[in-house]
């Protein structure tokens, strides 16, 4: 397989899609099972333009069609095939095939310093005001919007479902995710290196949103007492101040 034959595939993708001239970045991707699939992609893209390539389409598409390129050099024994790095730029885009783990290395590389605490304030803060505007939206007197209910598993959905995506864009392996089921936590980072052997777990993540006495949520925090992970996040809730005060 030659540059062509991935080229003009690609630049036929990107022409169904109106690609901003100024979006400029690389998205770094690396299969880390045995099977030769796209299991991480991290991107990083100046300014808004990691937003933009979701909004219009374009993110999903690129994934779908590295993994399918993945599998296909795979079964054609070209190599490598494992890692590599798609950039973007003056409305093109170019793939490099890396050494295996190299991928990796990069996003770690790039990730270096990144403060994680003021992306989980926003997430959650975000994740209360899209709940408490779809509660005003669902009550019949917006004024006693907080009588309407957010159920237990809507809330560990919304929870999971904004950290996954964060986990993913930064290039860890997040579990659960998908077809793969729940590792240790509620919901784990993990650096994984080529052998598929952890080597990091950026976060660990527990919920306890269904049960708010004392003794429920210590059993959760507990967990987290034994996580050798960067950040360990609690998530849990009380109904008034005063609890919250002395949950802590």
């Amino acid at each position: 397989m030659n540059m062509d034959t991935e080229q003009v595939p690609l630049e036929a993708l990107l022409s169904i899609y109106r690609l901003p001239e100024d979006l400029r970045g690389e998205l770094t991707f690396a299969a880390l099972g045995d099977e030769a699939r796209l299991d991480v992609a991290s991107p990083f893209f100046q300014g808004e333009g990691y937003e933009e390539l979701k909004r219009i389409g374009l993110r999903d598409a690129l994934l779908t069609w590295l993994d399918k390129l993945m599998i296909q050099r795979a079964a054609e024994g070209q190599h490598p095939h494992r890692d590599g790095v798609l950039r973007l730029g003056d409305g093109r885009a170019v793939v490099q095939w890396l050494p295996e783990g190299a991928a990796q290395e990069a996003a770690d590389a790039r990730r270096e310093g990144a403060n994680l605490l003021p992306w989980l304030r926003r997430a959650l803060e975000g994740i209360e005001a899209r709940a408490i505007d779809d509660k005003k939206a669902r009550a019949a007197d917006p004024a006693n919007w907080q009588r309407e209910i957010w159920p237990s598993p809507e809330k560990n959905r919304a929870i999971k479902a904004v950290l996954a995506e964060e986990g993913e864009r930064l290039g860890f392996q997040v579990l659960p995710s998908g077809q793969r089921g729940e590792w240790l936590y509620d919901l784990i980072w993990r650096r994984l290196d080529g052998n598929r052997n952890v080597i990091g777990i950026p976060l660990a993540v527990e919920i306890e949103v269904s049960d708010s006495r004392l003794g429920g949520i210590r059993y959760d925090f507990n967990k987290l007492l034994q996580a050798q992970a960067d950040y360990k996040l609690m998530v849990f809730q009380v109904k008034t101040p005063d609890e919250v005060q002395q949950a802590f």
